[in-house]
């Protein structure tokens, strides 16, 4: 029987853990982390950004073409054709953008800071003002701390064995 090889790697000891809070200020136990040494964390964070523009358009979009379309109610129904579509098109918009946070906070991280609440028309801005007032600003150091590692540990201008001079 042969013996096995493990080699094993370090995990970042550098992890921001955010807690969650109800808004009365109740611990939910539930906690969003993310690893500052991970070089997708502010490629993430512009992404969601971007496809949070994308998906704004979209429902912009959307909307005018149902606006554009001469509206009518079928017999025995109460609500119109347009208004059904415009409903079908808004949840579908507050679905693809609870996707598209989850890019940044992690699998899972709307629900985490939802708490068994159910998404409500108010919960999008709420969380965007939760990335933008709560954890964005503990991520402001990130992208200037990653780079200048980079630099310090790539930096061979100052080695005694520098081939290039």
């Amino acid at each position: 029987m042969e013996d096995k090889k493990f080699i094993q790697l370090n995990n970042s000891d550098d992890v921001l853990t955010l807690w969650i809070k109800t808004k009365e200020g109740v611990e939910t136990g539930e906690c969003l982390t993310f690893d500052m040494e991970d070089i997708d964390l502010i490629d993430n964070l512009e992404k969601m950004k971007s496809e949070t523009r994308k998906n704004h358009q979209w429902v912009n979009n959307q909307l005018t073409i149902i606006n554009k379309k001469e509206d009518f109610t079928k017999k025995g129904e109460t609500i119109s054709n347009n208004t059904k579509e415009t409903y079908r098109v808004i949840k579908s918009y507050f679905k693809r953008q609870k996707d598209i946070f989850d890019i940044f906070l992690g699998d899972g991280g709307v629900d985490k800071l939802l708490y068994g609440r159910k998404f409500e028309w108010t919960t999008l801005n709420e969380i965007l003002k939760i990335i933008d007032e709560q954890i964005t600003p503990l991520l402001k150091g990130t992208t200037e701390n990653i780079i200048n590692k980079v630099k310090t540990k790539y930096d061979y201008t100052n080695k005694e064995n520098d081939v290039l001079e």
